[in-house]
């Protein structure tokens, strides 16, 4: 048996994708969840143990456990192997290290100088400056250790060197952002110099960047450095401890988002584990499908100053759109400027502020009258305009309603007034579809189906999805219907139909997989059909699909007839010009063939 297909022998499907994604009963062995890979918010995300294979009805995106994680983790296949193997306990052939991928190289050069730095931190004397940090920041041995803590010193090329002799190249420490090419001449020099190293981790734990903090008070240099943008590292698509973190917020069901290292660090070494940093940046769709895979309550602790109020909020609007449940931290005056403050002058100040953050909305609603005077009709008009639009933005009616009366209340208007001014900023509805299915003329007295097609392809893809759904429905097609191939426009669809015919003969068109010859293209189709069989398809009656089936091919052999009419007419109309008399009668006897 080959790797892969041991490989899914021994895991489950369902299991895997459960690991990252909330999966609810979809029926008949299938599960759905809301996808990862697109913002939406209905579940159009659907997992088949039947067929061990996944695909989204929202994104068209498909396939089995390899392109799961490859899309889920950034890898590539031979990546996505490796880490299935492990999981499963599957041996794979050996390779030569040779050929290993790039990105498998700089992982190793980042491991050497994660070692390099933490060396440099325990025995180097230059190092004892930031030795002293550290203690008096309150961050002992174990928790350095947990993190890989470690220092850069203060040369030129200390790192270049020591890495140059173990193999490491001048392109590779360049590839990695450990190191810059000097302007005049040939050469590199280390990007970090004298600083506090955090390496930086994925969410398996592969160090993919650093992050180097200045001891000196010289205002001319950056108080933080950060890897730049390379192959393994992205700033947007990491969160700084989550690989540390992530089974605890799976445990607590809640993340807790700060700004700085020393943030998470603290909060881990006295037993806040559920921590993890997003370097001052405001939230991006990656580090929201990060968390989705453990989470969707998020609690933030960010600066809480007006500015840091404002960047919060404008942070919080992608989750916001993704229907996380936000809630916000505020520390207490005497609590320091910064979880790290609090942690270490008491550590419970730190888990009850987090126990005690609020809700977004309420949080919202506080700032807007915190910021304005309420007693004047200027000042309800300002906390109106502010509070509004996040009461519009709500799905819920009932919510909505209640914000408005305690809105109302608060500001002493009558609740008629604040309705008429959210009139003007509710976002419109979606119009329904512009057509529909069952707006085509029907060639026949069979009721149309009930579900939308706007375009021949679909009406294609639906009447293969029909044919699929039961072998009843397939005899019908082949034996009354006497459907061909070739009156699919799809040359894909025409292959695919083409090959289930056989399995069809063969007895093979139910067994929940795709035909063995077929090209990915037509796996990926089967797999999306076959779910959306199962999803759309599955509590139908016989006697309705079959209706259904029937309206399809009329309506598509009705249209391909008028298309060949149309061609026929035209080579008629250039047959006259010319005055051809044969070609006219020839032409003439296969248009009436087609009455």
């Amino acid at each position: 048996m080959e790797a892969t297909e041991e490989i899914k022998s021994r895991l489950d499907i369902v299991d895997l994708v459960g690991e990252y994604l909330t999966l609810k009963s979809a029926g008949s062995g299938a599960f759905k969840a809301v996808c990862p890979f697109h913002q939406e918010r209905t579940p159009s995300f659907y997992v088949s143990r039947t067929r061990q294979s996944w695909h989204c009805f929202g994104c068209n995106e498909g396939g089995d456990h390899f392109s799961f994680i490859e899309k889920i983790e950034g890898m590539d296949f031979r990546e996505a192997l490796v880490l299935l193997a492990q999981k499963t306990g599957t041996t794979l052939p050996t390779f030569n290290k040779e050929q290993a991928s790039v990105k498998e190289r700089l992982v190793e050069v980042n491991e050497l100088a994660t070692r390099f730095f933490r060396t440099t931190l325990r025995a180097a004397p230059d190092a004892q400056t930031a030795r002293d940090y550290l203690e008096r920041r309150g961050l002992d041995q174990l928790t350095i250790d947990l993190f890989k803590i470690g220092f850069a010193p203060d040369a030129w090329t200390g790192l270049t060197d020591a890495l140059g002799k173990q193999g490491v190249t001048s392109d590779e420490l360049l590839r990695a952002g450990l190191a810059l090419k000097r302007e005049r001449g040939d050469g590199v020099y280390d990007r970090f110099r004298g600083r506090i190293m955090f390496p930086i981790a994925d969410v398996h734990g592969k160090i993919v960047g650093f992050t180097g903090r200045i001891l000196s008070n010289d205002k001319k240099e950056a108080k933080y450095v950060n890897t730049p943008e390379t192959s393994l590292y992205r700033k947007s698509a990491v969160l700084y401890g989550l690989d540390r973190a992530k089974g605890e917020i799976r445990q607590k069901d809640q993340v807790v988002l700060v700004e700085g290292n020393m943030d998470v660090v603290g909060s881990h070494q006295f037993g806040v584990n559920n921590v993890v940093a997003c370097s001052g940046t405001a939230l991006t769709n990656e580090q929201l499908m990060l968390i989705k895979r453990f989470t969707n309550n998020i609690a933030i602790a960010f600066d809480q100053d007006a500015a840091g109020n404002a960047a919060t909020l404008r942070g919080l609007d992608l989750a916001r759109a993704q229907d996380f449940s936000i809630t916000i931290i505020t520390l207490p005056p005497e609590a320091g400027k910064d979880p790290d403050d609090a942690v270490r002058k008491d550590p419970e100040i730190w888990r009850q502020a987090i126990k005690d953050a609020v809700n977004i909305m309420e949080w919202i609603y506080r700032r807007a009258f915190k910021a304005h005077e309420i007693h004047t009709p200027e000042g309800k008009k300002l906390v109106a305009r502010d509070l509004l639009p996040e009461i519009a933005r709500m799905k819920d009616a009932v919510e909505r309603d209640g914000w408005i009366k305690k809105l109302a209340r608060d500001l002493v208007v009558g609740e008629g007034a604040l309705l008429e001014a959210m009139k003007g900023i509710v976002p419109p509805r979606p119009s329904a579809p512009a057509s529909s299915f069952a707006q085509v003329a029907s060639p026949t007295s069979k009721p149309a189906p009930k579900r939308f097609f706007s375009t021949d392809e679909e009406r294609e893809h639906q009447l293969l999805c029909l044919m699929m759904s039961r072998v009843e429905l397939f005899a019908i097609a082949m034996d009354e219907i006497h459907w061909q191939a070739e009156e699919f426009a799809s040359p894909l669809v025409a292959g695919l139909y083409k090959k289930l015919v056989f399995g069809y003969a063969e007895a093979k068109l139910n067994d929940g997989h795709p035909p063995a010859d077929s090209s990915p293209e037509e796996i990926s189709l089967y797999n999306a059909l076959a779910f959306e069989a199962e999803r759309d398809l599955g509590e139908e009656t016989l006697e309705s699909l079959t209706r259904d089936l029937a309206y399809l091919t009329d309506v598509l052999r009705a249209k391909r007839t008028t298309d060949a009419r149309k061609i026929l007419e035209q080579a008629m109309r250039e047959a006259e010009q010319r005055g051809d008399i044969e070609r006219i009668a020839e032409l003439v006897k296969r248009f009436n063939a087609l009455q």
